[in-house]
């Protein structure tokens, strides 16, 4: 039988439980999802090498229990849904001591009938029929016709009390959960400051003596002077000269 590791549940015990209400075949699926939270189907097919549809059957028989539970996702890119799946381990320790603890019942019965009955059977195997239906038949049997002999049970009363001791002491196991592993968020970083790396110094290069011409004048012009005109004297008005008189 396939061990589960690192779970709330015994390894055995959810080994035994996955085997009886699902089949042999998921207990390796339970194995991928135990101990997480929302593993994608597709994740799951690829690790266990089967289709998408052979792990929804596997995970809709566990559904059935209630043993798992999903949310969807619409992929952006593809356009359908995914689905994401979580083992509850809880709800498995409560079916499991259901279970138990119906069988532990059914194997004390059992054991009752074998220590306080006494039982006939065919030397062929046939046939094993206790006392009152022997004598319904004549301690023959019924199949082949041979006398049927008393049995002695006393290995089947130690085997069932060995099957009881082993059922009570799975039902006293303590449940210890394991809560589903989250993934740790990283704390910031703080960077240190990167070192400069010290640059070797450069000797002062020498100046070449660059001979300079000399600048050019610029020419520079005259402001032109405004041509003064020379103001014009007022005319000063003649006086009429005085005529000479002539003498007779």
């Amino acid at each position: 039988m396939l061990k589960i590791k690192g779970m709330g549940l015994d390894t055995e015990t959810v080994a035994d439980l996955v085997e009886e209400i699902a089949g042999k075949d998921v207990i390796e699926l339970v194995e991928l999802i135990k101990g997480k939270e929302h593993v994608s189907e597709f994740k799951i097919a690829d690790k266990l090498g089967v289709t998408v549809n052979q792990v929804r059957n596997m995970l809709y028989r566990l559904y059935s229990y209630n043993l798992v539970s999903f949310i969807r996702k619409k992929d952006k890119k593809k356009g359908w849904y995914i689905y994401y799946w979580t083992f509850d381990q809880k709800k498995g320790y409560d079916l499991f001591l259901k279970i138990k603890k119906e069988k532990l019942e059914l194997l004390k019965k059992r054991l009752e009938n074998e220590t306080q009955k006494s039982y006939f059977a065919c030397p062929n195997e046939c046939i094993r029929l206790n006392l009152e239906n022997s004598m319904e038949y004549d301690f023959k049997c019924p199949d082949c016709g041979n006398v049927l002999d008393q049995e002695d049970n006393s290995r089947r009363v130690s085997a069932l009390e060995r099957e009881i001791t082993e059922t009570n002491r799975q039902i006293e196991k303590p449940y210890v959960e394991d809560k589903p592993k989250r993934k740790p968020r990283k704390k910031p970083v703080k960077r240190k400051p990167a070192k400069k790396k010290a640059t070797p110094k450069r000797k002062p290069a020498k100046k070449k003596a660059v001979k300079r011409k000399p600048p050019r004048k610029k020419p520079v012009k005259k402001a032109t002077s405004k041509s003064k005109t020379p103001k014009k004297k007022p005319k000063t008005k003649r006086k009429p000269a005085k005529r000479k008189s002539r003498s007779k």
